[in-house]
């Protein structure tokens, strides 16, 4: 089992910053291209949706209910005066189930997105330019009996950087050599 050695905490939060900075600069690459889809797709459908409303409003103010006469003139009256707020609460009835849709989408797209497997090369790049401490973290975040790293293993490594996972599994790894050596019957060294 490999030493590692206490840091100073200005050197543990420079480094911790580099391996957030090179784990950063991955995600952009990586993830550059499906934030460039998920905004064009977001823009083409707010764009559509609002012609679509547009249309509605357009059309409701047409709307006669002069053929309603025999309803009553009270009733062709409140019909004519309530005729845009009918046109508009449609609108904004249409608009919540739009925003709704494509929430679910963007969630879905996100998820996927997450799950994208990360390539031997980026993977060895990345680790080359990172600490041994961010590479630990790196695979503390990664379940490697799930399948290859991906950009949620990056994400995860990222955020229990930035969070202080170094310190707590140097903590970890002090507390397990402690506990090893009372079971297998040499004393610990003081501290």
């Amino acid at each position: 089992m490999r030493k590692i050695l206490p840091m100073h905490p200005d050197e543990s939060s420079l480094t911790t910053k580099t391996d957030v900075q090179r784990i950063n600069a991955l995600l952009r690459r990586l993830c550059l291209p499906r934030w460039l889809w998920r905004t064009s797709v977001l823009v083409i459908a707010l764009l559509a949706w609002i012609w679509v409303g547009k249309q509605i409003l357009i059309g409701g103010s047409l709307v006669n209910y002069s053929g309603l006469q025999s309803l009553g003139s009270q009733v062709v009256d409140f019909l004519t005066r309530i005729n845009p707020y009918l046109w508009w609460g449609l609108t904004i009835i249409l608009s919540l189930i739009v925003l709704s849709l494509a929430r679910s989408w963007l969630k879905a797209s996100i998820k996927s997105g997450r799950q994208v497997s990360v390539s031997v090369g980026d993977i060895q790049k990345l680790a080359q330019g990172m600490t041994t401490e961010g590479v630990d973290v790196l695979l503390w975040a990664w379940d490697h009996q799930a399948g290859p790293v991906t950009v949620g293993d990056l994400i995860a490594a990222r955020d229990q950087l930035r969070a202080g996972r170094v310190r707590k599994l140097a903590t970890a790894r002090a507390q397990h050599e402690v506990l090893r050596q009372i079971r297998d019957g040499t004393p610990p060294p003081a501290h």
